[in-house]
């Protein structure tokens, strides 16, 4: 399923903008990244490569921490998986950090790091830096995210050449112009990043779920009730309906967006392939 822009529905999306907003969005929207299917794998392959030509090794150990096959981190790792062809590899996944064989590198793998708070949590609380060797095979991943993983150890491994950056909209737009659009959406610091895969929209502290997954526009009514919200301390799910909304994303009809089913923080558009029995039942 394709969950690329649909310019149609963006063109309606933008109309529907105050108008003294509307190129602000249009850049905004034209500054956003969209990784297909084909461009996710391709980068998750040659990773795979990059860690398997720089390590002489007959044993691949998977970090799953969770132990949650609804997480992408798992989802990611199957993937893997099924690209490993070579019988020579012997395969395993833990959840325990005990369990790992000490004299081969642990992969702590993912569809994306944006903060890095995540794999950091995972470090603090569960490995041993000085014990274990790790590699983090996170094609997607920003500046800052390998910086606050680094910390724990300078011989932390991460991809090299087939690195995709993820970059900050603070870095992609003028921060004036990102101020006055987002004070549409009650938000005076952004530190987000203006991307979506077409597996998954990050929630609102990494990505733009608002506009990407439920095309709430900026204009005067929206900001309004988003305001009101805040000063009232209540959820935006409280008033979701009362919203002007466009789905800009192609292929997302399956199932009626509204405020039964709205959460920020687990967008359903796209629909995750690992979540898909979730939304399905």
């Amino acid at each position: 399923m394709d969950y690329s822009f649909n310019t149609n529905l963006i063109n309606v999306w933008l109309s529907k903008c105050d108008s003294s907003i509307r190129e602000i969005a249009k850049e905004f929207l034209d500054k956003t990244e969209y990784i297909s299917k084909d461009k996710f794998d391709e980068y998750l392959f040659k990773s795979l490569n990059e860690f398997l030509e720089t390590n002489d090794i007959k044993k691949i150990q998977f970090y799953n921490p969770e132990n949650n096959m609804t997480k992408s981190n798992y989802w990611v790792i199957n993937k893997l998986i099924k690209f490993i062809t070579d019988d020579k590899y012997s395969i395993s996944i833990y959840d325990n950090i005990n369990d790992f064989d000490e004299t081969y590198p642990i992969i702590i793998t993912d569809d994306a790091s944006y903060s890095g708070t995540q794999i950091c949590n995972y470090i603090e609380d569960y490995i041993d830096v000085k014990k274990y060797k790790l590699f983090i095979l996170i094609p997607f991943i920003s500046n800052i995210a390998i910086e606050r993983i680094s910390n724990f150890s300078k011989d932390i491994k991460f991809i090299e050449k087939n690195r995709y950056e993820l970059k900050p909209l603070t870095q992609l737009m003028d921060k004036e112009k990102i101020k006055r659009l987002f004070d549409y959406y009650g938000n005076s610091i952004i530190s987000q990043y203006p991307i979506y895969f077409n597996h998954k929209v990050a929630d609102s502290y990494s990505s733009f779920p608002l506009i990407y997954s439920y095309g709430i526009m900026p204009n005067e009514k929206n900001k309004e009730i988003i305001k009101s919200c805040k000063i009232k301390m209540v959820s935006l799910k409280t008033r979701f309906d009362e919203l002007d909304r466009i789905i800009i994303l192609n292929n997302c009809n399956d199932i009626i967006i509204n405020s039964s089913n709205y959460d920020i923080n687990n967008p359903i558009y796209p629909i995750s392939p690992y979540k898909i029995n979730m939304y399905c039942n």
